[in-house]
């Protein structure tokens, strides 16, 4: 393929990926006024915003595997198709079950494209590219999780709702023709299609018992006998997945693709990196506007920092992926996060806003040099590629999951600890309580980067001894 047509294409399958990632945050800033608008309670309304991650995350492997029997390309225009349907759908909703409805198949869609675009990635630019294009296509995923709210809030402050979801068709419609015009031409054969539903069903089992835990633990709290009782079944089911997957001659998921170190260290290190990156969602807002007094305008030019830095970055530290390798740019990487979280660690409402200003800044900056799409698609072997990339996206759905879940519920206790009794609300009389609680969380998230980069560190000197040896 001409290089002038594989960057037309990453555009396109980028375009797609920042729609379908965008669509996993954007709607939380929406849901007030759409459980005004449709007369719902408003945790009925919260539903529009689970119900499309946790079937992504449902779908992801499923479509990985199906990728690698019938074609990518096929199945990620099939996938634009109906995220576009699906966008449509929810714009002309007018009532919460049509909505639900199309926001179903809006995932349905999502989840098609998401399985697919890093094999696509990988399949049309050559290994020696593989980390710049990942890297371009990582700019438009990380600029999705992370610039949701403020996005939503501008349509908002212009337009209803529901222009949140048509804003999508047009752009949607353009990727889908750039890609239909300039992908390679699939030619029509017909695959024998084998789906191991036993250890399909089992895993959707585990991941929907996973996330009722999640967002029932979140209302009730997770020590409740009901919520350690879901997390135990949760254990079994993934046990029992396990076990069947080890014993079927066409398995779902061949757990063979994480006997590679740099696979699997890849994949826990991006779920940790997206659990980081959604502290930042829940806690800063609120410091900036409560604590600090911003108003909502201020606080969202403070926290487009991040993702204007990332957007520079990412492509950046692809290209130098493809010089030094994935893992190096990831530990260099890794190293930079240090430097921000240890400023919400101690950062105080005496200090310069200008500290915190950094502190986004150089999150925004190890954000993007990060590159572990490159270090997971890069250690999958070439028969994998569909799969890989579909455990890629969900490993990324899986940490802005448990990173939601556990920046509300660690800022919350540490809140608690200080004021000496259950708190769920910001402690307006004492925001000092609220700073204490944010250290306390951010705490946790500075233990996640040192895991993870103990991880890295540990993968690169394997790699070294390899070399050496």
């Amino acid at each position: 393929m001409k290089q002038r047509s594989q960057w037309i294409l990453l555009l396109a399958t980028s375009m797609v990926s920042f729609m379908s990632t965008i669509d996993a945050g954007i709607v939380n800033i929406a849901v007030p006024q759409i459980s005004r608008d449709l007369s719902v309670p408003m945790n009925e309304a919260e539903w529009v915003v689970s119900v499309y991650l946790v079937l992504i995350c449902v779908l992801l492997i499923f479509f990985g595997k199906l990728s690698d029997q019938i074609g990518r390309i096929r199945l990620f225009q099939t996938g634009t198709i109906i995220f576009i349907l699906g966008s449509l759908g929810c714009g002309l909703s007018t009532t919460l079950p049509l909505l639900m409805a199309a926001r179903v198949l809006q995932a349905l869609g999502a989840s098609m494209t998401m399985a697919t675009n890093f094999a696509i990635i990988t399949q049309i630019f050559p290994p020696a590219r593989h980390g710049t294009a990942l890297g371009v296509n990582s700019a438009f995923v990380q600029l999705g999780s992370i610039a949701g709210p403020g996005l939503g809030g501008l349509i908002l402050a212009a337009f209803s709702w529901h222009y949140i979801f048509f804003i999508n068709v047009p752009i949607g419609i353009i990727a889908f023709l750039f890609g239909h015009h300039i992908f390679p031409k699939q030619p029509n054969e017909k695959h024998q299609v084998v789906i191991d539903w036993p250890g399909y069903l089992t895993y959707a089992a585990a991941t929907i018992s996973f996330f009722i835990a999640i967002y029932w633990g979140q209302a009730i709290g997770f020590t409740k006998p009901q919520i350690l009782g879901l997390f135990v079944l949760t254990l079994v089911l993934v046990w029992l997945f396990i076990r069947i997957e080890n014993h079927v001659d066409e398995p779902l998921l061949n757990l063979n693709i994480f006997k590679n170190a740099g696979f699997t260290i890849g994949v826990l290190t991006a779920m940790m990196v997206f659990a980081c990156s959604y502290f930042n969602n829940m806690i800063m807002p609120f410091y900036l506007q409560e604590t600090l007094h911003y108003s909502s305008a201020i606080a969202g030019i403070i926290l487009m920092a991040v993702p204007i830095i990332n957007i520079f970055s990412a492509p950046v530290g692809g290209i130098i992926s493809d010089r030094i390798g994935a893992e190096k740019v990831s530990l260099i990487a890794l190293v930079l996060f240090l430097i921000p979280e240890l400023i919400f660690v101690t950062v105080k409402p005496a200090w310069s806003i200008i500290w915190l200003i950094v502190g986004l800044g150089m999150f925004g900056l190890a954000n993007g040099t990060f590159q572990n799409n490159p270090m997971i698609m890069g250690n999958a072997g070439k028969e994998f590629q569909g799969i890989a990339g579909s455990i890629a996206a969900l490993a990324r759905n899986f940490g802005m999951s448990i990173g939601l879940s556990l920046a509300t519920s660690l800022l919350y206790f540490g809140i608690s600890l200080k004021g000496g009794r259950h708190i769920t609300a910001y402690p307006t009389a004492h925001p000092e309580w609220f700073v204490s609680g944010m250290h306390f969380a951010y705490l946790w998230a500075l233990g996640i980067i040192v895991i993870a980069l103990v991880l890295i560190v540990t993968l690169v000197r394997r790699q070294s001894t390899k070399q050496n040896s």
